[in-house]
């Protein structure tokens, strides 16, 4: 699906990438794709701009390995059927995330006391529909009754 093995086939990407966050920045994502299983053909504009993103979202944990599991080339295919009004490298992005970033990490539990404040809150809105219920019940017994 991808290209020739570490042959990148978007330089001005590379470039833009380099400016903006460093070369550091650029050699790790660079490696995190071609030095990842079955990968090393996905030197494309998407691929590299979605996976500089996660590097950049700061969450997920940044390891040699962490797209070995998962074909990029099928990602981006993906992303470029989906693009849910999004460009390709922001739906392959999310994608990745997704599947790289655990929920606990994305949305932190509540704590016993949010927890206590949300069961309350819920407990108070729905007293406030059974009060409103019962008022147009009564409105309408009434108006029924005058009628």
């Amino acid at each position: 699906m991808g290209g020739r093995p570490r042959v990148c086939f978007c330089p001005k990407t590379l470039k833009r990438i380099g400016q903006a966050h460093g070369a550091d920045h650029l050699r790790l994502v660079l490696r995190l794709i071609v030095e990842s299983n079955g990968n090393a053909a996905e030197l494309q504009m998407d691929t590299i701009t979605a996976v500089s993103a996660v590097v950049l979202s700061s969450l997920v944990e940044i390891h040699a390995g962490m797209f070995d599991a998962i074909d990029l080339g099928q990602v981006r295919a993906w992303a470029q059927f989906v693009k849910p009004g999004c460009t390709t490298q922001q739906a392959m992005a999310t994608a990745l995330l997704w599947l790289l970033a655990s929920p606990d990490r994305i949305i932190p539990k509540l704590s016993a006391e949010e927890a206590a404040a949300e069961q309350k809150r819920a407990e108070i809105a729905r007293k406030g529909r059974e009060n409103a219920r019962r008022r147009r019940l009564i409105k309408a017994a009434g108006d029924s009754a005058a009628a």
